[in-house]
């Protein structure tokens, strides 16, 4: 696989995280979706593992109960694509 094609695909795939983050932010927004429903349960299946370790930082509660961690996550994997498609195009010299 090209260097650059690598580089692209990791920038589609931190894309497509973060508007997953996104969309799942939102859907907080709205209380009256069933949680049960099952594109709500992929969403949270996808976003929690990336939520839990910010949460054991920074707890909601020591930020008057405002999750952060949909922010935080977006910003820490703008930052890992950057790095890695950073690394990656390196290759090509």
């Amino acid at each position: 696989m090209s260097p650059i094609l690598l580089a692209s695909l990791i920038a589609w795939i931190i894309q497509a995280l973060i508007f997953i983050i996104i969309v799942d932010a939102i859907l907080t927004w709205f209380p009256s979706i069933d949680r049960r429903n099952p594109i709500v349960q992929l969403l949270r299946r996808i976003t929690e593992p990336m939520y839990q370790p910010i949460r054991r930082v920074i707890p909601p509660q020591k930020t008057g109960y405002i999750d952060l961690s949909p922010i935080i996550a977006i910003l820490l994997l703008n930052l890992l694509g950057g790095l890695l498609q950073g690394i990656v195009l390196r290759l090509l010299r």
